[in-house]
């Protein structure tokens, strides 16, 4: 409900090229939704916003955060945040050139590169 997959409850999900069935954000979203149903203690995502419009991108971290504050560790990766997921985040670990460039709270970061 959360990442708005109702509508597809009863959709096939297809094969890209060859049988019609989900879009390819709705496929996204199945997949991060299947992983998170699974309850893992840690869930790592690489990139889960890439190819969503914001709104989904922000009902996926969104859910994230849900997670995370239930107990969960969430880890993940967003090469180019808006500023509306950015602010959703608890910790930021920001890198350039291989290393280390920030490690705090999104408003830390605003401060430190002011």
């Amino acid at each position: 409900q959360d990442l708005s997959l109702g509508k597809c409850q009863n959709t096939i999900i297809g094969v890209p090229g060859r049988v019609k069935g989900l879009s390819g954000g709705e496929r996204k979203r199945l997949a991060f939704a299947s992983e998170a149903l699974t309850d893992p203690p840690l869930l790592i995502c690489d990139e889960p916003t890439s190819g969503l419009d914001s709104f989904m991108a922000a009902s996926v971290v969104q859910v994230l955060k849900k997670l995370s504050q239930r107990g969960k560790t969430v880890i993940l990766t967003i090469h180019q945040p808006s500023s509306e997921l950015f602010e959703l985040f608890d910790k930021i670990l920001l890198m350039a050139e291989g290393r280390v460039a920030f490690l705090g709270t999104p408003i830390e970061a605003v401060d430190f590169f002011s």
